[in-house]
């Protein structure tokens, strides 16, 4: 870890100064002791949600706050810290971006703005860095110009590439990355104290996963790490807190839709066969699944393709 990351953290020790409304804030679910939730929406960024569909942790130390994940926008930042306000007058001293997405990290001005230290992967960093504009652009026609307005783009100042164990605001954390599954940069975040594992969206509970910048071989190793964890309960990206037994229900989406396509694929079916051919009953029920499991086939198709005749240099 860089020498100026600690120096990143006494200056993230700000209090928030800014007057907040009532209105400004959003609900925390307490999880655990000093442990806590703000429930993404069920669903896919609109007009309605305004792209608040992630759920957004923080941890609450003995002197201060670390936040995990920034939300979709400006606004939703700010909403954010007027609901850590409404917790504790402890300062924010560490906002952690899990993964490049939009959902995740567009809020990040809202943190920026008050001096707090932001971190992630160093390939985070680099692919929001190249993609965040675009990714601005995308999610602003998704939820509309008055969802994302005045949303800057905020980089994270400090980076990591290794496992790390992290005490901030008297709380020990471990941050867990994982290679490329979900995304090019997953991070994981265990509170060491209390067991709990936000995983960011590497696992979903009753949501179907968007595949599109995926590597599911990776995925499954990245959950077979998460499961070596002493989580006592699991934050996910997208869903409801549970037990451990999330990554499992989740894992068996991924490896039936990897297993399925890779046999169909191996015994010379074409891909539109294939399309018609997989169906996962165990997941009907899930949010998206209609939408974004013919996605998922056409996205693990192409990847094992693409292993199959790994381009030559």
């Amino acid at each position: 870890m860089a020498r100026g990351f600690l120096k990143g953290l006494l200056a993230g020790g700000l209090l928030l100064c800014i007057q907040w409304t009532p209105a400004a804030a959003l609900e925390a679910q307490r999880v655990a002791p000093g442990v806590y939730v703000i429930p993404g929406i069920v669903g896919d960024p609109a007009p309605e949600n305004r792209g608040r569909v992630v759920n957004i942790g923080f941890i609450v130390g003995r002197t201060g706050v670390t936040v995990i994940d920034s939300g979709a926008n400006t606004l939703h930042g700010r909403a954010i810290l007027a609901t850590i306000r409404r917790v504790t007058q402890k300062p924010v001293k560490l906002l952690i971006d899990t993964h490049p997405h939009p959902q995740n990290v567009l809020g990040n001005e809202a943190f920026a703005e008050r001096g707090i230290p932001i971190l992630a992967t160093k390939i985070t960093a680099e692919k929001m860095n190249e993609r965040c504009p675009r990714c601005l652009e995308n999610l602003t026609a998704s939820v509309g110009t008055e969802a994302m307005r005045g949303t800057r783009i905020a980089l994270p100042q400090q980076t990591l590439d290794a496992k790390t164990i992290l005490t901030v605001g008297g709380r020990q954390l471990r941050l867990i990355p994982t290679g490329w599954g979900h995304s090019e940069g997953d991070l994981a975040v265990l509170d060491i104290r209390t067991g709990t594992l936000f995983t960011a969206d590497l696992v979903y509970a009753g949501q179907i996963p968007h595949l599109s910048e995926a590597r599911i071989e990776g995925w499954l190793a990245a959950l077979d790490t998460l499961e070596t964890l002493p989580a006592r309960r699991v934050v996910p990206g997208r869903g409801p807190v549970g037990t451990s037994s999330r990554i499992l229900g989740f894992r068996r989406y991924l490896q039936q839709l990897h297993d399925q396509v890779a046999a169909a694929y191996h015994a010379g079916r074409t891909l539109d066969e294939t399309l018609h051919q997989i169906d996962l009953p165990e997941f009907h029920d899930w949010q998206g699944y209609a939408e974004r499991h013919p996605l998922n086939i056409q996205h693990v198709w192409y990847e094992i393709e693409r292993n199959d005749f790994p381009t030559t240099p």
